[in-house]
């Protein structure tokens, strides 16, 4: 079972995207949506928020501008809580990705754009 905030029973989303405005709006919708929501704008950033805050999902963009990327932060994160579900998004989906994505049991694989339904929909499953 996932584990959730124990003083508010709140499922917990790290979400690590380098293009602050799609960060942003995916924040607010999630926290509007009832979740407790971090964000990171790069992978460093992303494994020191995500330590501390033990996300129950994360969602993180394939291709950060620094030099450790999305997965590389969920599968680093998951070595700390096995149970972390990973939600991969992409804009420049490819099979190669996608490989690499099964390998590291990715939840789900989103491809940018999608839509606010997708993402709450995606999360909800993950934690479930």
């Amino acid at each position: 079972m996932i584990e959730t905030t124990a003083e508010s029973g709140r499922i917990r989303v790290l979400i690590v995207d380098d293009e602050p405005s799609y960060r942003d709006y995916l924040e607010r919708f999630l926290v509007r949506e009832g979740y407790e929501v971090r964000t990171a704008s790069t992978g460093e950033e992303a494994l020191n928020i995500g330590r501390e805050f033990a996300p129950t999902v994360i969602l993180a963009d394939w291709m950060l501008k620094d030099h450790v990327h999305g997965l590389q932060v969920a599968e680093t994160l998951r070595n700390f809580r096995p149970e972390l579900q990973i939600l991969l998004m992409t804009g420049f989906p490819s099979s190669e990705i996608r490989k690499e994505a099964d390998r590291a049991q990715v939840f789900q694989f989103l491809e940018k754009p999608f839509g606010l339904d997708e993402v709450a929909a995606a999360i909800a499953a993950a934690a479930a």
